[in-house]
């Protein structure tokens, strides 16, 4: 009937709640799991409101069965929505994830129970793990302390249940421990990470401690209840509450000290931890009883001889042993754990196991179709068959710790590994491109946006006196302008004298083959019409006109190859705070510091990172690919906190829309086709780059328009960076600003004008060559390391007549000279006999020479035309 019941008004709320997004990679169990999930839970919350009813199970006829406040179950269906949020970056699932967590704040000061850790770790920790609000501290910390009243350091352990009576109803004990209670432990030694106070951390080794001691039998099954002596701490009585006898080992208790002892090794790194939980994976996986699904039954021992429970079993009521996938759940994701700890060796076998526990629990035999199972996620598992409750059901934290295990299974270290063999092969298919990259050399970079109208100054101040960086297009961080103020610089934006076939055959002429230009920078703002944000030129200002469009378009007319530069990680409008909240909770764990360098911590989105890259970045990425079919080059930077996960996602889905497009290095983790050495950097010899390089700098000292920066790079030192760096196998990306009118600044054209005719000269020692043996000889030295360095010391430089760089193709050696010498007597000290044979040599543009070649070198005479040269000269050698 419930099927039915849903049947009405799935189609209208899931077209809603139910977006079927893009995940990386993702392996098919890991992405079935979670698509049930959403369905399930999309379902539950869409008829479920009441937020003092927290769903824990479902009935035989499969209706949602609730608990209250007061349960241990209370966190888990928060948790489970914060799994999914995790997954699937989707606000909707934080925002009720939120609700259902805020519904849990009393509980920080419930003293009632040992599952505290239970309901505050799975609802507040994740919480904090997932959105760094520093609010949720001070929960977590009270929470823990709520849950160190129950401890007693004459027994060194918590309290569990205040009382329990033993099924032979002839004992009640005051001070029961539950192997359960390992599991709370987690959220002490959060507390102790959060406080620094380290009493929460140390109450939990101790009780770890007199768990293994008391609660362990020599083949590392568990007892499930230990009844101590408040007053002296001595052992009364080892029993069961849910299990089949006292001496039995309960599936769902070896779940739980297993996991609890996987995070006590985390925790401390003691090898007493590591060790036992070792064997008690072991134990679980080698049982002679554990079926080939590796779900267990409820309890190992049932029916089996030596093992006679003391409550009242009928085994007439049971015609098939239930199975409790509750227990293989938790098991899977405390596996998944622990393999981090072994060695590599050691770790397949327990993969082979979590894998296969989460395919079965995959498969229709344990997962719910959809609108059915109390719409939860996992069939078949047990609450306390002792006490006749929740058999053969589904049960809250069954689904919690599932989505956890598929969680884990999707970030393992071994699924990052995947992801860089498919990269590998990814980028082994852009062999050609990369080579018809590296032949280029020489290219423009284009620096555009709302920056140029503060162009480096606001309300009256420079950006030097703002703050750092000092690059006009970083002064919404610098100066710390609300998102709101800064989006109002749309409204002046319409640059008139903007003339893309003007900029691009300037750059021809300039002897420049590519162009890249900013699609849309840190500020969120796209030079082209996104139908993925209105935030760009076309809708958002008075220009209304689409300029990546109008670029693109000259540059196939004039036939330059055209890329885009697309900042994936900062966006200050859409992007949130760049995750840097959520990775400093993360980092604070395992006290490492988190660069915010980049972030927005002034005015951030409301919405979170895993938001923005679904619902504007990844879009944008691919609306960019689709319109621009013949784009070779896109240059995604700043990556900061992204994971490898997040770079091979933006990697991935350039590939499969066009697998020819090269990508920079910034995209992150490694995943670039080409390196970037640096900003305005030119790398030295000594450096080695494995793939293609390309080093970028500015035309003054920033990136953007900057109204009073006029220190522009002359000829001289123009073709010094070029030859520097074609000399040592790299390409030269020549960044300009155009200001806030589209104007490029006079001494730009310029300059490159003369560099044009330089280059159109002597065109063959540049293009399409590689490094020779010897990338420069003479005596000047000039080291460029920054964008600072420069801008401090200014470029001075006295070339000399013996300054020579060296390029090669095919049988010839190229020499460039950027001084012509006074007696027109040239000296090549690299190219003597003992190096090479030199078989002719020829001045490009002027034609062959005489020459001598000796033990010192090279020698021969300019021409009279050439002596006159201010632009030096290049030696086309043949080498025999």
């Amino acid at each position: 009937m419930i099927v039915f019941k849903y049947n009405l008004y799935v189609i209208y709320f899931l077209t809603f709640f139910y977006p079927f997004l893009l995940h990386a990679d993702t392996s098919d169990i890991v992405k079935k799991g979670f698509d049930l999930a959403e369905r399930q839970y999309a379902l539950l919350y869409q008829d479920h409101k009441d937020m003092s009813k927290y769903p824990r199970s479902a009935d035989r006829n499969g209706k949602t069965t609730f608990t209250d406040i007061r349960d241990w179950t209370g966190g888990f269906w928060p948790g489970c929505l914060w799994y999914v949020f995790d997954y699937t970056g989707d606000d909707k699932w934080r925002d009720v994830a939120l609700k259902w967590t805020n519904s849990l704040r009393q509980n920080q000061f419930n003293t009632n129970h040992h599952d505290i850790g239970f309901v505050m770790n799975c609802s507040y920790g994740n919480a904090y793990r997932l959105t760094g609000d520093t609010t949720f501290k001070a929960i977590l910390i009270q929470s823990a302390k709520s849950l160190l009243t129950r401890f007693n350091p004459k027994v060194g352990a918590i309290k569990s249940w205040d009382v329990f009576p033993s099924w032979d109803g002839k004992h009640t004990y005051e001070f029961p421990v539950i192997i359960d209670n390992m599991m709370n432990l987690e959220l002490l030694f959060l507390a102790s990470k959060l406080s620094g106070d380290p009493i929460y951390r140390n109450a939990a080794i101790r009780h770890a401690e007199t768990t293994l001691k008391n609660q362990y039998r020599p083949d590392f099954s568990s007892y499930h209840v230990v009844a101590y002596d408040p007053n002296t701490g001595a052992v009364l009585s080892k029993e069961t509450a849910q299990g089949f006898s006292d001496n039995s080992a309960w599936a769902r208790g070896q779940a739980w000290g297993l996991y609890g002892f996987v995070v006590m090794y985390r925790e401390t790194k003691d090898p007493k931890f590591l060790q036992a939980a070792q064997k008690m994976a072991e134990f679980y996986i080698k049982h002679p009883r554990l079926p080939q699904d590796k779900v267990p039954q409820w309890d190992f021992d049932v029916n089996q001889a030596g093992f006679v429970p003391n409550w009242n079993y009928r085994k007439a009521d049971f015609e098939t042993i239930p199975r409790d996938a509750s227990a293989a759940a938790v098991t899977a994701s405390a596996l998944l754990e622990l393999v981090d700890y072994m060695e590599t060796g050691q770790q397949q076998e327990y993969l082979d196991v979590a894998e296969i526990i989460l395919r079965s629990l995959g498969s229709p035999k344990y997962s719910s179709e959809v609108g059915a199972n109390g719409l939860f996620v996992l069939k078949h598992s047990v609450g306390s068959i002792p006490h006749k409750g929740e058999i053969d059901v589904p049960l809250v934290y069954a689904d919690y710790y599932y989505l956890e295990a598929l969680m884990r299974w999707n970030k393992r270290s071994h699924r990052l590994t995947q992801l860089m063999k498919q990269w590998q092969e990814m980028n082994r298919q852009k062999t050609r491109a990369l080579k018809d990259f590296q032949q280029q050399k020489f290219g423009l970079f284009i620096h555009w946006g709302l920056y140029a109208i503060p162009a480096g100054i606001w309300n009256g101040q420079k950006m030097e006196d703002l703050g750092s960086p000092s690059v006009a297009e970083w002064i919404q961080l610098v100066a710390k302008i609300p998102r709101s103020t800064y989006a109002k610089l749309a409204d002046q934006f319409s640059p008139q004298s903007f003339d893309a076939d003007k900029i691009v055959k300037m750059a021809k002429d300039a002897g420049m083959k590519y162009l890249v230009v900013t699609s849309k920078h840190h500020d969120g703002f796209a030079l082209y019409g996104s139908m993925v944000s209105s935030f760009n030129s076309e809708q958002a200002t008075p220009f209304k006109r689409d300029i990546i469009q109008e670029l693109y378009d000259a540059c196939l007319r004039h036939k330059l190859d055209f890329g885009v530069y697309y900042s994936h990680n900062i966006d200050w409008k859409d992007g949130s705070d760049a995750q840097y909240a959520v990775t400093k909770a993360q980092h604070d764990m395992l006290n490492k510091k988190t660069d915010a360098f980049g972030a927005n911590l002034w005015d951030p989105s409301t919405n979170s990172f895993a938001s923005y890259l679904n619902k504007k970045a990844i879009p944008q990425v691919k609306e960019i690919l689709q319109r621009f079919k013949k784009l070779k080059y896109i240059w995604f930077d700043m990556p900061g906190l992204m994971t490898a996960e997040q770079s091979f996602r933006f990697y991935k889905t350039v590939y499969d829309l066009n697998p020819n497009i090269i990508v920079s290095e910034r995209i992150g983790n490694g995943m670039g086709d080409y390196a970037i050495p640096g900003d305005n950097r030119i790398p030295d010899l000594s450096e080695h780059f494995t793939k293609p390089w390309e080093a970028i700098g500015t035309f003054n000292h920033s990136w953007g328009y900057k109204s009073y920066d006029h220190d522009w790079k002359d000829v001289d030192e123009l073709r010094y960076w070029l030859l520097e760096i074609v000399s040592k196998g790299g390409n030269y990306m020549l960044n300009i600003g155009p200001d806030a009118q589209g104007n490029v600044a006079t001494p730009v054209k310029k300059n490159l004008a003369i560099l044009g005719k330089w280059l159109r000269l002597n065109a063959e020692a540049v293009y399409g060559t590689s490094p020779w043996t010897i990338a420069h000889e003479g005596p000047t030295i000039i080291r460029i390391t920054d964008t600072e360095q420069r801008e401090k010391e200014g470029f001075k430089a006295a070339f000399t007549a013996s300054d020579f760089w060296f390029t090669q193709k095919k049988d010839f050696v190229y020499a460039m000279a950027l001084v012509v010498p006074k007696d027109g007597i040239v000296k090549v000290q690299s190219l003597n006999q003992n190096k090479a044979k030199v078989k002719s040599v020829e001045i490009l543009g002027f034609g062959r020479i005489d020459f001598q070649q000796d033990n010192h070198g090279l020698q021969l005479k300019l021409p009279k035309k050439i002596q006159n040269s201010s632009l030096g000269y290049a030696l086309k050698i043949k080498l025999g």
